[in-house]
């Protein structure tokens, strides 16, 4: 382990829910064994029952909070969730936020690989969907004109010149696995508009372009997405193939 001697701090955070339990101990651990030394963690369960989160905290040990999904859209909560976390990160002075979704397995080194760019907002992206529908969680800018502009994932022919091994820009890589520092978190919040789509995630980065705040991705990294609900990506071999025809 990392002495925590003039490391910045680090508040590890994400939303939860019992739908990932399938996968919640074994993140949960692997969370509380990331190698950087200088971490909190706090999450913040959007579950119907309350019940869920304080078996999990007395479990584990962590500090988790509850936001009351009652007569709300998905997004809303989701949003409600993240924005205590971004209070939290905000109030205790940490130095940088590092959300890690619940089935998202990176490197166990994972905040010093990104900590390192030495960037405001840096991160991985992963697989999402399955068969021919797989996808990276990256998404580009197709258009703009003045404050309007149209986003769009990136193709796969992209990706495999996007992921060379090095530190890209992109307009957006979701929320997944992503280190923003504390200047930024001060000056955005994670919200949703209910007249447009999308979710916390994508008025971040809509938020981020339009305030002139550069997003990266470095394309060394390929966490592991466990996610049963999609039956995306379903085991270790399958991940490591399709990150591997990336740089063919």
């Amino acid at each position: 382990m990392l002495k925590k001697d003039n490391l910045p701090r680090v508040l590890v955070g994400c939303p939860i829910n019992i739908v990932k339990d399938y996968c919640m101990d074994e993140w949960l651990e692997m969370v509380k064994n990331l190698s950087y030394s200088n971490y909190d963690v706090y999450l913040v369960d959007n579950t119907k029952n309350p019940e869920y989160h304080k078996g999990l905290r007395k479990k584990h040990n962590l500090k988790i909070d509850w936001v009351d999904p009652a007569k709300k859209e998905a997004r809303v909560y989701m949003a409600e969730c993240n924005e205590k976390i971004r209070k939290r990160a905000v109030k205790k002075n940490y130095d940088y936020l590092f959300i890690l979704e619940v089935d998202i397995f990176p490197p166990q080194d994972i905040i010093q690989m990104l900590m390192v760019h030495g960037k405001q907002v840096v991160g991985a992206t992963y697989f999402t969907d399955q068969g021919d529908e797989t996808k990276l969680q990256i998404q580009i800018i197709r258009r703009v004109a003045k404050e309007k502009y149209v986003s769009d994932y990136i193709t796969n022919s992209q990706a495999r010149k996007f992921f060379n091994g090095t530190l890209q820009q992109a307009y957006a890589n979701g929320n997944g696995c992503i280190l923003i520092d504390a200047e930024v978190l001060k000056k955005l919040k994670f919200r949703v508009n209910l007249d447009e789509m999308g979710y916390a995630d994508s008025f971040f980065h809509q938020d981020l372009f339009l305030i002139g705040i550069k997003n990266w991705v470095d394309t060394s990294i390929m966490p592991l997405h466990w996610n049963g609900r999609w039956s995306t990506i379903p085991d270790a071999a399958n991940h490591e193939l399709l990150f591997a025809n990336l740089n063919k």
